[in-house]
């Protein structure tokens, strides 16, 4: 057969549009070496496109070779893309890689497929041989490898950039491995970490740099495993002229006094760090053998969330060994004092051959036969306690994680309330209202909790905190679930009276707003609002007065509406 009809699809299904598969990338890389007279194309697709799409657009280029990745999330849709590609091409080989190919595995026949378990760089010369003769075994696993740079080139060429990558996420590996063996990760499997050389790395982070992305995520297990050497990549990529986001995650025991330092005087939105504290009770973080020192990764989270200049991302696991209610809500309230930006309250997933699920008989683990796995009950929580504690958590994403209301969660964490018991109450009164099947709107979720906080004992200055917010987010106008109350003094009431009195408490020009010349075209734009002082005392204005919301946006991680406030005791 003539090389050129030897051509080869690479296929990765991600959960969202703006991923991509960086395994693909090696992939292709491994082929060409291999097998050069072979052509190897990419095509990425999304777990929500349309199943028969994505079986037509496979199979109408009559590949030779279909590799198809398989991951916790996809791995259904995989082994049924396999299934029928086997119908559609018979006469195709048929290979699926990935974390979750050992477990298909053992579900499709071999006549069905081949299987590739381990890194593509550790498979044996053998493999491509039988690929390219047609003769492939059911299985092939991959060796242990003598990690060096070599082992891990650069995946991506030039023209990735402008196709398989654009408008994706590009992500960027660093370091292969982890410090770390939680028996719940697959990692827990292997051992060591290799880091590439950081001039290596420097090489390959310019070329990304030069292709202009919108966001590089280092998936790195442990990206500061060496703080040196993190702060040094970060020194590099921030020294360079570019807009694009960069992604780590980070341990918070590994985080030296030179990389607060360094991110201390980082521009806003360049840098999000996702710290995986998991638990905050010493025995479930021996149950799965995650060496850490809570106290010193909360007491980091709280400073990294502090600097105002990076956004921080806290991970907590949901039915993990020995944890109970009170110690997973206490847990929570912990990881909501660190001010931290977004709390991820993910479900645990008991994946198949790793060190815990080898002991869920013995934490009485109970979880899902299919992917991905998620846990329904434990020793320590049963079915009924794990769901509400599920949709506490759901809650939690929607209020919280959408940055709608910080002021609100800013009160609660300086007043020293019970944060958990105030989402608790929170998730019983979205439930009541069936908020659980609407959509998450600004409007819905400010509605609701304006309905749930007008109970509260501090209702007046909870509510008068969301008007701020609500105007902080672009809105000209208060919603009339946030309408003033009756009784209060009619200039209060009326945002165009606070408008005219903010115009006549202005000066004739204010250096960086406006000059006299257009002076009247500032304040036509210009949203007002009075609030009571007790209000204006905890967003930190000093006095009675005004607070105009101006028309730009400030200079921070969440770009809300700039402030002016104009004291005006009368």
């Amino acid at each position: 057969m003539p090389g050129r009809e030897r051509n080869i699809l690479l296929v990765g299904i991600n959960a969202r549009y703006s991923h991509s598969c960086l395994a693909l990338f090696y992939l292709r890389l491994a082929l060409r070496r291999h097998l050069p007279t072979c052509l190897a194309r990419i095509a990425q697709f999304t777990i929500n496109d349309p199943y028969y799409e994505i079986l037509s657009r496979i199979a109408a280029s009559k590949p030779w070779a279909v590799f198809l990745s398989a991951a916790i999330w996809n791995s259904e849709l995989v082994a049924h893309l396999a299934r029928d590609l086997r119908r559609c091409l018979p006469e195709s080989r048929i290979v699926i890689g990935g974390p979750q190919a050992g477990i298909l595995r053992q579900e499709l026949a071999d006549t069905v497929c081949s299987t590739v378990v381990g890194a593509i760089e550790g498979i044996a010369d053998s493999f491509y041989q039988d690929l390219l003769h047609g003769q492939l075994a059911g299985s092939y696993q991959a060796t242990a490898l003598a990690v060096t740079g070599a082992a891990f080139p650069f995946p991506y060429e030039d023209d990735d950039f402008a196709g398989h990558l654009r408008h994706r996420h590009v992500y960027y590996e660093s370091s292969r491995g982890c410090p770390h063996a939680c028996s719940y990760c697959l990692s827990a499997r292997d051992c060591g970490v290799f880091h590439k050389d950081l001039p290596q790395v420097f090489e390959e982070l310019m070329t990304i740099l030069g292709h202009n992305p919108k966001e590089i995520r280092f998936v790195d297990r442990t990206f500061n495993t060496l703080p040196q050497r993190a702060l040094a990549i970060w020194r590099f990529l921030f020294a360079h002229n570019h807009s694009a986001r960069i992604h780590c995650e980070i341990a918070p025991e590994d985080f030296s006094e030179g990389m607060f330092a360094f991110l201390a005087a980082l521009a806003p939105r360049r840098l999000q760090l996702e710290i995986g504290i998991q638990s905050t009770q010493a025995e479930t973080l021996a149950a799965i053998n995650r060496r850490m020192d809570s106290r010193t990764a909360l007491a980091t989270t709280k400073r990294l969330a502090a600097l105002g200049t990076v956004f921080v991302h806290a991970d907590l696991i949901l039915g993990l060994p020995y944890e109970t209610r009170e110690s997973y809500l206490a847990g929570f309230a912990k990881i909501f004092a660190t001010g931290t930006h977004y709390i991820q309250m993910g479900l645990l997933k008991v994946l198949p051959d790793t060190p815990l699920e080898k002991r869920a008989r013995e934490y009485g683990l109970v979880y899902s036969a299919r992917p991905p796995y998620g846990v329904l009950a434990t020793h320590w929580l049963d079915n009924g306690v794990l769901a509400k504690l599920y949709w506490f958590g759901e809650c939690v994403e929607k209020f919280y994680n959408n940055h709608f209301f910080p002021s609100i969660w800013h009160r609660l964490r300086t007043a020293g309330e019970d944060a958990a018991a105030f989402f608790l109450g929170l998730t019983d009164y979205f439930y009541e209202r069936g908020g659980l099947q609407r959509a998450a709107t600004q409007d819905f979720l400010a509605e609701t909790l304006a309905g749930f906080i007008s109970r509260h004992p501090d209702a007046d200055l909870l509510l008068d905190l969301m008007r701020y917010d609500w105007l902080r987010t672009c809105q000209r106008r208060l919603p009339e679930f946030l309408a003033l109350p009756a009784g209060q003094s009619a200039e209060r009431q009326d945002m165009a009276a606070s408008r005219d009195r903010a115009y006549r408490l202005l000066p004739p020009e204010l250096p960086g707003c406006y000059t006299t010349r257009d002076r009247n075209t500032f304040c036509r734009r210009l949203v007002c609002l009075r609030l009571a002082p007790e209000s204006l005392a905890w967003l930190g204005f000093a006095g009675a007065g005004i607070v105009c919301f101006l028309p730009e946006k400030e200079d921070g991680l969440f770009a809300w509406q700039k402030t002016l406030f104009l004291r005006d005791p009368a």
